[in-house]
């Protein structure tokens, strides 16, 4: 009896002794948290000063228990985002125990005046979590101003200018699978503004963007003010940028694409519908002004200027024509591309060349030049014979246009004395080579407005 009464005894104080023991601390930097959501975005609309609460949670998802040693608003007092990690308030927090399989919310408030014009289109602030010498992040975004703002929607109908419109995500004219054949117009003066990777996405529907000399429309990123040692203009790749898919007859007259990935790219036309360019500058683009694959594209007074890589890419067929237009790259850091690429086929997965010929391909009193010694190339196989003619065309490069069916009175290498092409001002100056040059053209206006008089200037500036 007594035998059996210790044994109980023993089996009492065994399983007191594992109820309270702690759970083991996982240290390792091999051991982290996990979110619900990696970003917290403030989607209402703001008319007043204004105060919305969103929340997350965070996670232990390992056999044991983490310890996260800090949890802060990176933006610390200035922030005007406020934050509460388990029912305490506060911007900074410390040595916060999460067990095996917990989680824990944490809330987030804002409050923004969004009638401040000096403040950004986007607020954006995060939440650091140190676990174990592993730095994580929430991103924090809210509105900074009141606009419109198109969060990963279908768009159709009218922009209007009276506020601004903000794309996060992407805004779609029709999209696969979902709608096609719809039209958006975006009426003059109105700012558009991307957020990061954001794009105005077109799918077999059109765009029409109705902009005027005095009063363009704006394509650009939603960061506007400056960085602390730059300028704000001055960083390309900062949204996607505009994409037309098999698009429907589309017009984009007086605007202006900045800043972007790829500022216009035009794929495909399957019902020989046409996308009209007038009067468009595109600049700072990350990696092409303008990428063209297979489309059928006309485009009179348009500059397309620095790039990272392309001023423009012309490739895989279709039906292109620029008159009067500007291809020019004086990118402020190293470059290895030229400005402008012509290319008539692609390479399949199994590395075999596809001809694209284009059913037509004309350049006319076009400029093509830029900081590097060569700015031109064609890429193109030898069937490449009848289908592309540049004439009238200041072109630079670093060897002999010897084809004269391809080449039509152009002249190398003269120098078009742009005004200050390193800070995007293409005009040209008194001594510019593209005086005068031109052909007949029934252009009766450039870029700016100003009236064409005979013989015309080369490029989307008529010297006045």
């Amino acid at each position: 009896m007594k035998n059996y009464l210790f044994h109980i005894l023993i089996s009492v104080l065994i399983a007191f002794t594992f109820s309270c023991r702690k759970e083991n601390v996982l240290t390792s930097s091999n051991f982290s948290i996990e979110f619900s959501n990696d970003t917290i975005l403030f989607d209402t609309l703001f008319t007043t000063i204004g105060s919305t609460t969103k929340y997350f949670k965070f996670y232990n998802n390992n056999s044991g228990t983490l310890n996260v040693s800090s949890i802060g608003l990176a933006g610390g007092t200035q922030s005007p985002f406020r934050i509460n990690v388990d029912g305490a308030s506060g911007i900074n927090f410390n040595d916060i125990e999460i067990k095996s399989g917990d989680s824990m919310f944490v809330f987030v408030e804002v409050t923004i005046d969004p009638n401040q014009n000096n403040l950004p289109l986007i607020v954006e602030d995060s939440i650091l979590f140190n676990t174990n010498g592993n730095v994580e992040k929430v991103v924090l975004n809210a509105w900074g101003q009141d606009a419109y703002f198109h969060v990963n929607e279908l768009v159709e109908g009218t922009w209007s200018n009276d506020k601004p419109h903000v794309i996060y995500g992407i805004a779609a004219v029709g999209y696969p699978t979902l709608d096609s054949n719809k039209t958006l117009t975006i009426e003059a003066g109105t700012k558009v503004h991307g957020h990061a990777n954001a794009t105005l996405y077109v799918y077999k529907s059109s765009l029409v963007v109705n902009g005027t000399v005095n009063s363009p429309v704006v394509f650009q990123q939603d960061r506007t003010e400056d960085y602390l040692l730059y300028s704000a203009d001055s960083s390309s790749g900062q949204w996607r940028g505009i994409y037309l898919y098999d698009p429907n007859a589309s017009f984009l007259k007086n605007a202006e694409i900045k800043n972007a990935t790829i500022g216009l790219q035009i794929d495909t036309n399957s019902n020989n519908e046409m996308v009209t360019l007038d009067k468009l500058k595109v600049n700072n683009s990350l990696y092409a002004n303008i990428l063209t694959q297979g489309a059928n594209v006309m485009a009179t007074n348009c500059l397309f200027g620095s790039s990272n890589n392309f001023s423009a890419f012309i490739s895989f067929g279709g039906n292109v024509s620029f008159e009067h237009c500007t291809f020019s790259n004086y990118w402020n850091y190293s470059r290895n591309s030229p400005a402008f690429v012509f290319k008539n086929y692609y390479e399949s997965i199994d590395d075999n060349l596809i001809f694209r010929p284009f059913n037509q391909a004309d350049f006319k009193n076009c400029i093509f030049y830029g900081s590097t010694e060569n700015e031109f190339y064609l890429d193109t196989l030898e069937n490449f014979n009848t289908t592309a003619v540049f004439t009238n065309s200041i072109i630079r490069i670093d060897t002999a246009l010897d084809n004269q069916t391809v080449f039509n009175n152009c002249f190398v290498n003269q120098e078009p004395y742009f005004q200050e092409p390193y800070f995007w001002n293409f005009d040209i100056t008194d001594s510019s080579n593209a005086i005068n040059n031109g052909t007949t053209s029934t252009l009766l206006e450039d870029l700016l407005g100003r009236p064409r008089t005979a013989p015309n200037d080369l490029g989307c500036y008529e010297h006045q």
